[in-house]
């Protein structure tokens, strides 16, 4: 027994969590044998996956062009950046990038991030330092959450629940900031941001938005939710997007103020202390930009509205009780039991189905869900033996446990 685990009890700890069915691991995968498909399959010991538990939500991670983009970028740059934009600079295509993005949002500024984790944690420290009161939905992503919890000024109103968020700001007393996703990552349903833009103007409290899931694939050319349902990048004050979801890549940005952007620059060592992503990645993400705001890209939200739309009808006639709410390419299926989820994400797998199983705490207690992610690379007859795989195994849990409150099964 090494030293770390005789001290602090890992193993124990890692039983713990085994015995409660909440333990994870990481699989090597390949990536599927069919180019230009993005990640619709992927090979995981020699076989053939349907790949229902990515976000690469156009299809864009193995498009012929973005590769090319990718190699062109790597003969004009090089491999790494090998240190901080604050000691070596940006290259080129970091700041053709940041234009690009400025474009696009019509922000003064940009500061660019290896992942929407960092830029969240950066976010929301910069407001910290600022005294701000965080007025947070109770559904935001981890990386919000889990920095706010460093302040005593954080505040969760009811997952899109503009009424109690009106309460709690009326009761603040320093100024304070309003945090939401556009598309929530484990529901897949919208924020109300026409009403949270109202109390933004009500009580002069800045509206962040994280639209992680929602850029890309929401809105005029793919400009998110906040383009979708209110009226466009102007009525927020601080918008997040990520490169690793709709643009098929990595990375994400930050679009805001000027002079905002100027003291994260100054002050986040989220960013300071980080080296840059390297220059290749952005310059193949400039050609996933050309995409997304493309007739390709309006192509290929239209498949993806269509894959829903399959899956939806495929649902109500096998699964109806089961059968999601979100208009999004995120499909939750709520199982509840932790246990039975993991039961019945193994059997899709065997099935040749990967679909991703969700388990709290990512998810609250008694939801454990399958989180099924539709991709424009999806095809009808994917999404049809989706659903009539789970319908069988389902059916088998149900048939073996008498019913499904003795099977753990909701509804």
């Amino acid at each position: 027994m090494n030293l770390i685990n005789q001290v602090f009890g890992i193993g124990k700890l890692l039983q713990e969590r085994k015995i409660r069915g909440l333990f994870r691991e990481c699989r090597t995968y390949d990536r599927g044998p069919v180019r230009g498909h993005g990640s619709r399959q992927i090979r995981i010991s020699a076989r053939t996956f349907l790949n229902f538990a990515s976000n690469d939500y156009l299809g864009l991670s193995d498009h012929p062009e973005i590769r090319r983009a990718l190699h062109e970028g790597i003969d004009r740059y090089g491999g790494g950046t090998g240190s901080s934009p604050l000691v070596t600079g940006l290259t080129p295509a970091h700041q053709e990038l940041s234009e690009r993005l400025r474009d696009i949002t019509g922000k003064e500024d940009i500061l660019l991030f290896s992942t929407g984790f960092a830029a969240n944690q950066a976010l929301i420290k910069a407001f910290i330092s600022l005294n701000a009161e965080i007025y947070l939905d109770r559904l935001s992503h981890a990386s919000m959450q889990d920095m706010a919890f460093h302040t005593r000024k954080i505040f969760r109103f009811r997952h899109n629940d503009a009424g109690h968020l009106e309460q709690r700001l009326a009761t603040g007393n320093t100024p304070g900031i309003i945090g939401t996703e556009g598309v929530f990552s484990m529901d897949g349903d919208l924020a109300p941001l026409k009403k949270l833009q109202d109390l933004r103007e009500k009580f002069r409290a800045p509206l962040i938005l994280d639209d992680a899931h929602g850029f890309g694939v929401h809105g005029f050319r793919g400009h998110g939710t906040a383009a979708l349902l209110c009226g466009g990048f102007q009525n927020t004050d601080i918008y997040m997007g990520t490169l690793s979801k709709a643009a098929g890549l990595s990375g994400a940005f930050i679009a805001g103020d000027r002079e905002f952007l100027s003291f994260m620059t100054n002050t986040s060592r989220e960013y300071i202390y980080s080296t840059m992503a390297p220059a290749f990645l952005a310059h193949g993400i400039l050609k996933s930009l050309d995409i997304i705001e493309g007739d390709e890209g309006e192509d290929r939200r239209l498949q993806l509205a269509a894959r829903i739309r399959n899956f939806h009808t495929a649902m109500r006639e096998l699964l109806p009780e089961y059968c999601p709410q979100s208009e999004t390419a995120i499909q939750p299926v709520i199982i509840g039991n932790t246990g039975i989820l993991i039961r019945v994400a193994e059997e899709l797998r065997r099935e040749g189905i990967i679909a991703g199983g969700m388990r709290p705490p990512t998810v609250p207690e008694g939801t454990a869900r399958l989180r099924i992610t539709l991709t424009a690379a999806h095809q009808k007859q994917d999404t049809d033996y989706l659903a009539e795989k789970l319908s069988g195994i389902i059916s088998r849990i149900r048939n073996s446990g008498a019913d499904s409150s003795s099977t753990g099964i909701s509804p």
